[in-house]
């Protein structure tokens, strides 16, 4: 089984096929959901029933603020890519390329002996492009 340096990942934001990577990356974290409808009836030995309806998926990022982050605007739709390991020379193994999100929030924190950081969320808009396993 394959273990993975989370200080190597790479988030990139922006226009499809120009993307850059969001400067200063401390975490990150990509959350799928699944809406479901109950479909319970008579017949099912008296255990409720789900059936999936609608996915959906969100990006939060964190990091180091920077006046240069000014492209990551609340309302911006922007291409998402995320690089587990990094995206060096050569790198293949991303975990999402071609998805679309729209920025919904942006904190700026600051805090008395602290680096000001930044927090950034994005809402899926579409299928998450996943990598194929490989």
């Amino acid at each position: 089984m394959a273990c993975y340096e989370g200080r190597n990942g790479v988030v990139k934001t922006g226009v499809v096929g120009s993307e850059v990577a969001v400067a200063q990356l401390t975490s990150y974290t990509i959350t799928e959901t699944a809406d479901t409808a109950e479909c319970t009836h008579f017949d099912t030995a008296g255990f409720r029933e789900y059936k999936t309806t609608f996915r959906s998926w969100e990006l939060s990022a964190d990091m180091v603020w920077d006046r240069q982050d000014g492209t990551l605007t609340v309302g911006s739709e922007v291409a998402i890519e995320v690089y587990p390991e990094g995206d060096t020379a050569g790198a293949t193994d991303w975990l999402i390329s071609g998805a679309v999100a729209i920025i919904t929030s942006m904190d700026v924190t600051g805090a008395t002996e602290d680096n000001v950081t930044a927090s950034v969320s994005m809402q899926g808009s579409g299928a998450l492009v996943r990598a194929a396993a490989g």
